[in-house]
């Protein structure tokens, strides 16, 4: 969440995560790579009842949202590689 130290920036969406899991997840690896990034819920009154199954918006500096947004794309495409495909899942029908 922005602070003092931050009062100034200009703060945009790099991404809505499906879950505040999911959220967590990119707001860290994001932090990793030297982004400051925080989260915020869609709707903050809905989000305290439900954080775990609603989309979280994951907040970056304006100036580094092309960055992060490549980041968070490279995320996404190594967790679609690791989920199986449905011709997987249906066997190679030995």
């Amino acid at each position: 969440m922005p602070d003092s130290k931050t009062t100034g920036i200009e703060w945009v969406s790099a991404g809505l995560a499906p879950n505040e899991f999911t959220a967590t997840l990119w707001r860290d690896i994001l932090s990793d790579a030297g982004i400051d990034a925080y989260l915020k819920p869609i709707d903050a009154a809905t989000f305290l009842i439900a954080a775990a199954i609603l989309p979280v918006n994951v907040m970056v500096p304006k100036e580094r949202l092309e960055e992060a947004k490549s980041i968070l794309a490279d995320v996404k495409i190594v967790d679609q590689a690791s989920e199986p495909s449905s011709s997987d899942e249906a066997g190679s029908g030995e």
